[in-house]
């Protein structure tokens, strides 16, 4: 049974997270751990505006990570495959709470995050805007179709900041702008890549298109 820990799989929205993390979770016979979107109440109404659900909307998705990055819920298996990061909390609470709000969110959010397993690796997917976008309109999910350039853009920006000087664990790098995560063949090099390389503290990256790939040491 291969051991690979936990694996999270951070990037803005529509850039193939969760087709990733299922098709690597079938290859590994790993645990998969999906964002809960569809059970936040509070979701839908965050997305058209309403600034008073933003809190509770955040909050939801902070507890409900938390329980499912536990690790009572994930020590037990050998490898398990995640379609986000914690530190994604962050990020949307920045972008959409309000000094006050987040004042309360930063609160909770320390009471949990010593309790949250850190993962062995991270791939951060990278994409253009407009990719994105398309993805997007195509799995047409209602709510999102407000989402727009400028507001996936900062999304993109905060993400890139994030893993600017990261350094909680290895990270490997994946530009998505040429390549298509649904097919076998672009996960086998992921996947071979996650296997052939496990020295912790060093950053990757993979040119899909080519499969060239380049190894920086950090």
């Amino acid at each position: 049974m291969v051991q690979l820990g936990l694996i999270s799989i951070a990037g803005v929205i529509g850039v193939g997270k969760t087709t990733l993390a299922e098709k690597l979770a079938r290859v590994f016979s790993a645990q998969l751990i999906c964002e809960e979107y569809d059970k936040n109440p509070f979701l839908a109404r965050q997305f058209a505006g309403e600034d008073n659900v933003a809190l509770p909307s955040e909050l939801f998705f902070l507890m409900s990570r938390a329980c499912q990055l536990a690790p009572e819920a994930i020590s037990p298996v050998e490898t398990a495959v995640c379609d986000y990061i914690f530190e994604k909390n962050r990020i949307y609470a920045r972008l959409s709470l309000d000094s006050r709000q987040f004042d309360v969110y930063d609160e909770v959010e320390k009471s949990v995050q010593p309790n949250i397993t850190v993962p062995q690796t991270v791939i951060y997917l990278c994409d253009t805007v407009e990719n994105c976008l398309e993805r997007i309109d195509l799995r047409g999910r209602d709510f999102e179709s407000v989402i727009t350039a400028e507001w996936l853009s900062q999304l993109s920006g905060a993400y890139e900041e994030l893993f600017e000087n990261w350094s909680g664990c290895r990270l490997l790098r994946i530009d998505c702008s040429q390549c298509d995560l649904r097919q076998d063949e672009t996960v086998k090099v992921i996947a071979d890549r996650l296997l052939n390389e496990t020295e912790e503290g060093t950053s990757s990256m993979i040119s899909l298109s080519n499969k060239i790939c380049q190894q920086i040491e950090i």
